[in-house]
Protein backbone atom coordinates (compact mmCIF):
# COMPACT_ATOMS: atom_id res chain seq x y z
CA UNK A 1 0.00 0.00 0.00
CA UNK A 2 1.40 3.39 -0.94
CA UNK A 3 2.00 6.27 1.27
CA UNK A 4 -0.68 8.24 -0.07
CA UNK A 5 -3.16 5.45 -0.37
CA UNK A 6 -2.77 5.03 3.58
CA UNK A 7 -2.99 8.98 3.91
CA UNK A 8 -6.47 8.71 1.94
CA UNK A 9 -7.58 5.78 3.87
CA UNK A 10 -6.74 7.99 7.42
CA UNK A 11 -8.71 11.01 6.08
CA UNK A 12 -11.86 8.38 5.51
CA UNK A 13 -11.41 7.92 9.03
CA UNK A 14 -11.40 11.07 9.67
CA UNK A 15 -14.75 11.71 7.51
CA UNK A 16 -16.15 8.90 9.65
CA UNK A 17 -15.39 10.28 13.18
CA UNK A 18 -16.84 13.88 12.18
CA UNK A 19 -20.01 12.32 10.95
CA UNK A 20 -20.32 10.07 14.37
CA UNK A 21 -22.96 10.56 16.85
CA UNK A 22 -19.81 11.10 19.42
CA UNK A 23 -18.76 14.24 17.66
CA UNK A 24 -22.14 15.27 16.76
CA UNK A 25 -23.17 15.23 20.58
CA UNK A 26 -20.16 16.67 21.52
CA UNK A 27 -20.53 19.95 19.24
CA UNK A 28 -24.38 19.80 20.17
CA UNK A 29 -23.18 20.48 24.16
CA UNK A 30 -20.37 22.70 23.47
CA UNK A 31 -23.27 24.86 21.78
CA UNK A 32 -25.10 24.64 24.37
CA UNK A 33 -22.17 25.74 26.95
CA UNK A 34 -21.47 28.72 24.95
CA UNK A 35 -25.26 29.96 24.20
CA UNK A 36 -25.64 29.58 28.54
CA UNK A 37 -24.07 32.33 30.02
CA UNK A 38 -23.52 30.66 33.43
CA UNK A 39 -22.34 27.98 32.20
CA UNK A 40 -19.72 29.82 29.68
CA UNK A 41 -19.04 32.08 32.59
CA UNK A 42 -18.52 29.56 35.45
CA UNK A 43 -15.97 27.87 32.90
CA UNK A 44 -13.44 30.83 31.88
CA UNK A 45 -13.59 31.56 35.88
CA UNK A 46 -12.81 28.19 36.70
CA UNK A 47 -9.97 27.67 33.67
CA UNK A 48 -8.63 31.36 34.77
CA UNK A 49 -8.33 30.73 38.35
CA UNK A 50 -6.51 26.86 37.44
CA UNK A 51 -3.93 28.87 35.21
CA UNK A 52 -3.09 31.44 38.42
CA UNK A 53 -2.99 28.29 40.18
CA UNK A 54 -0.45 26.40 37.88
CA UNK A 55 1.51 29.68 37.17
CA UNK A 56 1.66 30.55 40.76
CA UNK A 57 2.95 26.97 42.07
CA UNK A 58 5.20 26.45 38.94
CA UNK A 59 6.64 30.01 40.51
CA UNK A 60 7.44 27.91 43.51
CA UNK A 61 5.08 30.25 45.37
CA UNK A 62 2.22 28.63 47.81
CA UNK A 63 -1.05 28.89 47.61
CA UNK A 64 -3.49 30.60 50.18
CA UNK A 65 -6.01 29.43 51.69
CA UNK A 66 -9.01 31.83 49.95
CA UNK A 67 -7.70 30.76 46.25
CA UNK A 68 -7.79 27.03 47.10
CA UNK A 69 -11.15 27.70 48.72
CA UNK A 70 -12.07 29.54 45.63
CA UNK A 71 -11.00 26.86 43.03
CA UNK A 72 -12.92 24.06 45.21
CA UNK A 73 -15.91 26.59 44.65
CA UNK A 74 -15.74 26.88 41.44
CA UNK A 75 -15.36 22.71 40.88
CA UNK A 76 -18.42 22.07 42.70
CA UNK A 77 -20.18 24.82 40.56
CA UNK A 78 -18.89 23.04 37.30
CA UNK A 79 -20.16 19.61 38.91
CA UNK A 80 -23.90 21.10 40.10
CA UNK A 81 -24.13 22.63 36.63
CA UNK A 82 -26.45 20.24 34.30
CA UNK A 83 -25.04 21.85 30.90
CA UNK A 84 -21.31 21.51 31.91
CA UNK A 85 -22.07 17.34 33.15
CA UNK A 86 -23.70 17.07 29.36
CA UNK A 87 -20.85 18.38 28.14
CA UNK A 88 -18.45 16.43 29.94
CA UNK A 89 -20.87 13.24 29.19
CA UNK A 90 -20.25 14.13 25.79
CA UNK A 91 -16.51 14.58 26.08
CA UNK A 92 -16.06 11.50 27.16
CA UNK A 93 -18.01 9.58 24.96
CA UNK A 94 -16.14 10.93 22.33
CA UNK A 95 -12.55 10.31 24.06
CA UNK A 96 -13.78 6.89 24.47
CA UNK A 97 -14.08 6.37 20.61
CA UNK A 98 -11.38 7.78 20.52
CA UNK A 99 -9.24 5.68 22.19
CA UNK A 100 -10.89 2.49 20.58
CA UNK A 101 -9.49 4.22 17.13
CA UNK A 102 -6.52 4.30 18.44
CA UNK A 103 -6.30 1.56 20.33
CA UNK A 104 -7.63 -0.90 16.95
CA UNK A 105 -4.88 1.07 15.32
CA UNK A 106 -1.94 -0.40 17.77
CA UNK A 107 -3.24 -3.59 17.21
CA UNK A 108 -2.82 -3.78 13.77
CA UNK A 109 0.50 -2.24 13.81
CA UNK A 110 1.04 -4.61 16.65
CA UNK A 111 0.12 -7.44 14.36
CA UNK A 112 -3.50 -8.28 16.06
CA UNK A 113 -4.48 -9.75 19.43
CA UNK A 114 -1.13 -11.23 21.21
CA UNK A 115 -3.85 -13.74 23.43
CA UNK A 116 -6.26 -14.01 20.51
CA UNK A 117 -9.53 -12.16 19.83
CA UNK A 118 -11.68 -12.38 22.55
CA UNK A 119 -8.65 -10.15 24.56
CA UNK A 120 -9.47 -7.12 22.80
CA UNK A 121 -13.71 -7.89 22.18
CA UNK A 122 -13.49 -9.97 19.67
CA UNK A 123 -12.89 -7.39 16.80
CA UNK A 124 -10.19 -8.04 15.49
CA UNK A 125 -10.93 -9.75 12.28
CA UNK A 126 -12.71 -6.26 11.04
Amino acid sequence: MTSEEIIKMAFELGNAVAQSEEIEGLKASQARVSQDHIAYDLIMSYQDAKSKMENKLQDGLSLGQAEQANLKNLEQELKSNSIINELMAAQEKFDNLMQAVYFAMNQALSGGCSSGCDSCGGSCNM
